[in-house]
């Protein structure tokens, strides 16, 4: 059970030096984001970058601290809580990271849905506006919304064949995910991406599923060999942002930051479609081992998609209409 969280007690985890630049002294509107990716993930050098350009164009009324690496002790899952409850008044997550509170958001790592990421902007146009909708129930407004990069199985060995699974424990980060290890014969330990590496550095974990982007972020090569480019699944970021403090700004700045919103968004997407191959680089560079499944593995994986569809639309009715729309678009046309 996640414990209450409070202003006070998340806070009071952040060091002086941080604090320092939210002094009282300073004038304007001064908001905290938190973001549980490390400082030199793109999701945070884009949100640094938005930060500058908000001041700038209100003239100095706004800035935005950006607080990276889950420094204020808001991990993903938290995250909705956290802004509806004003502990902050920004903060990044993962849609799969509120499969718990509105699990509408997790509909894009349906394994094996999405093959690259023109299908995930196809996605996410049609998801969109219940995503929206979703945060709103919150009181919450979905500022922008920006990928990772496709997923990626890590291990310490290499997979041959489906059955090479069995038995490792592998980390997962919603339902789904688990969904999908489990029916590899894998054990999987869902939690969120900055306890990664201490799990994999105590031996807790065999492997882990996360983008190059991450992988490289946390040198992954340190305990793990192999890159297995499984494109198993997608996720997206949304920038959360509280509607009480966006009320507290004239109406001409948030024009203005709504129209900026849209226009770095599709920037953020090129950044997110480049990074991939470049952290891989990085990843190989550092001894790393890019394995790409053969044909045979690869149907070994996708097999156990269908069902975890089936089971998603089920339990989440307002995801068929818009399953069944990407499928046509897409033509992948499938019964559910």
């Amino acid at each position: 059970m996640i414990k209450p969280l409070s202003r006070r007690a998340i806070l009071g985890t952040v060091s002086a030096s941080v604090l320092t630049s939210c002094d009282s002294g300073l004038t304007g509107l001064h908001w905290d984001l938190s973001m549980p990716w490390g400082p030199s993930e793109y999701h945070v050098t884009n949100a640094e970058r938005f930060a500058k350009a908000v001041n700038a164009i209100t003239d100095g009324l706004l800035t935005i601290h950006v607080h990276a690496g889950a420094v204020l002790g808001i991990k993903g899952p938290e995250t909705i809580r956290a802004v509806e409850e004003g502990i902050v008044d920004m903060a990044d997550t993962a849609g799969f990271h509120q499969v718990g509170t509105e699990p509408i958001m997790s509909m894009e790592s349906l394994p094996y849905l999405v093959d690259n990421m023109d299908e995930l902007a196809v996605l996410y146009g049609l998801m969109r506006p219940a995503v929206e909708a979703a945060c709103a129930r919150h009181g919450i407004r979905a500022l922008y919304i920006v990928p990772w990069p496709n997923q990626n199985f890590f291990f310490d060995v290499e997979i041959k064949n489906v059955e090479d699974f069995a038995g490792l424990t592998m980390r997962t980060y919603d339902k789904l995910s688990t969904d999908l290890v489990v029916g590899l014969g894998m054990t999987p330990i869902q939690m969120p991406s900055p306890d990664v590496v201490p799990a994999l550095a105590s031996g807790a974990l065999d492997g882990a599923m996360t983008s190059t982007t991450t992988a490289a972020a946390q040198k992954f090569w340190e305990f793990l060999t192999y890159t297995m480019r499984s494109n198993h699944t997608w996720s997206c970021n949304i920038m959360m942002l509280s509607e009480r403090s966006w009320q507290q700004l004239p109406e001409d700045a948030r024009v203005k930051i709504d129209a900026l919103a849209r226009e770095v968004e599709p920037e953020f997407w090129d950044i997110a479609r480049r990074d991939d191959l470049a952290k891989l680089k990085v990843l190989e560079s550092n001894g790393m081992i890019t394995q790409e499944p053969d044909a045979l593995l690869m149907a070994g994986m996708r097999r156990l998609a269908l069902p975890i569809w089936k089971r998603f639309v089920d339990e989440v009715p307002q995801s068929r209409s818009i399953l069944e729309q990407f499928l046509n678009v897409t033509g992948k046309m499938v019964a559910l």
